[in-house]
């Protein structure tokens, strides 16, 4: 039997969500799948391989994951109970959700519910959600996972 990959969206704003994915995945009796965890990010763009910042002024927020996301993800993923890995990823974070999950030969994409608040909002009037644009635009299935209930 040959391992089967899941992509899931990384987001500071949702941070368990590679852990219920997790579960998720394991309730659906998937011990043969490997967790492809991607974090993009929006705050820059590819340039002749290296990322370039849009806005030199960002700076990390101090949230959950701290200031590398991946080190984060590997402290919150660490006794999860499936195989799993990183990807770091920059520009628009469908597009690289539906490109990792080409390249892995995903059988599908976990990702939040769309931000809350006006950053949320606006996003979503800007360019739609990534859960939006991916389930139009995949041959895959797109699950939409809601906010945990304690946050």
């Amino acid at each position: 039997m040959s391992v089967r990959s899941v992509v899931v969206g990384v987001d500071h704003s949702c941070p368990d969500l590679p852990r219920r994915a997790a579960g998720l995945v394991q309730a659906l009796g998937g011990s043969l799948v490997e967790l492809v965890c991607v974090w993009v990010d929006e705050t820059s763009v590819a340039s002749g391989g290296f990322a370039v910042s849009v806005d030199p002024d960002i700076v990390v927020s101090d949230d959950a994951y701290g200031a590398d996301p991946l080190l984060g993800l590997e402290r919150s993923m660490r006794d999860v109970g499936l195989p799993w890995s990183a990807v770091r990823a920059v520009g628009d974070p469908a597009r690289e959700l539906a490109r990792v999950a080409d390249e892995v030969g995903a059988a599908m994409i976990v990702v939040g519910a769309r931000r809350t608040g006006l950053r949320g909002w606006a996003s979503h009037l800007v360019g739609g959600t990534v859960a939006g644009r991916l389930s139009h635009d995949q041959r895959r299935p797109v699950v939409v996972l809601p906010p945990a209930l304690d946050h």
